[in-house]
């Protein structure tokens, strides 16, 4: 059974763009996505380099902005559908620091999603499900 060929994706290229954005936020941290080098901010993908491309996480609306404009192109890795809040930007190391805004946006757009997440366990049950239960739910609604 003949494989395809193992995709290699440009390190010294994350390596620049990883450059960039460490200091932004503490959370955001190296990791990898599906064999390719990302940066994260807690659990959420930012960015990654996919071969010799930057894929970027935004907002649905300002990736679409960016291919409209000619700035980026729809993300398909590994021959997928584009993905709604993916791009894909082609550029050289060199010139990464013309992305900084958009690596910002998607950083941004990471932390926002994090604080967004949705609890992965359900909060305990007052014993007798008293009213108390209650109270106590819609007071922790209201502290966020």
């Amino acid at each position: 059974m003949k494989t395809a060929p193992r995709l290699l994706h440009d390190l010294g290229l994350f390596d620049a763009v990883f450059s960039h954005v460490r200091h932004l936020d503490p959370a955001v941290r190296e990791g990898t996505m599906f064999g390719c080098p990302a940066a994260f901010v807690g659990s959420h993908l930012a960015f990654c380099v996919y071969g010799s491309g930057i894929g970027i996480k935004l907002p649905a609306e300002k990736a679409e902005r960016l291919v409209e404009r000619g700035d980026a192109f729809a993300f398909q890795p590994y021959g997928r559908s584009p993905m709604r809040e993916w791009v894909e930007v082609r550029i050289t190391r060199e010139r990464v620091a013309d992305l900084a805004p958009v690596l910002i946006d998607a950083i941004d757009y990471a932390r926002d999603n994090l604080h967004h997440e949705p609890a992965r366990y359900a909060p305990p049950k007052d014993s007798e499900g008293s009213a108390s239960g209650t109270s106590r739910s819609t007071s922790m609604r209201a502290k966020r």
